[in-house]
């Protein structure tokens, strides 16, 4: 299966209040007579609100991309040491 992983930057994290570098999209605010914008957080808090009931899909598709890609790193470590 070849998932392609989330957009992960530095970015300010809406809950940490500070910038961080692991941000990544957990919404998209739109602006009735101007520009939307997009509201970033770090990986942790992003796990957080994409357990809400109301997370959009593509955030809870988003975090399995990144917990499936770290397990098959996780696998490709052991297989190395083994």
């Amino acid at each position: 299966m070849d998932t392609e992983l989330p957009d992960i930057s530095y970015g300010w994290c809406v809950d940490c209040d500070k910038y961080v570098g692991d941000a990544m999209a957990v919404a998209y605010a739109q602006g009735n007579s101007g520009p939307g914008k997009i509201l970033h957080a770090c990986i942790a808090h992003a796990r957080v609100y994409a357990e809400f009931w109301f997370a959009p899909q593509w955030l809870k598709d988003d975090i399995a991309a990144l917990d499936a890609a770290a397990g098959a790193e996780a696998d490709v470590r052991k297989q190395d040491s083994a």
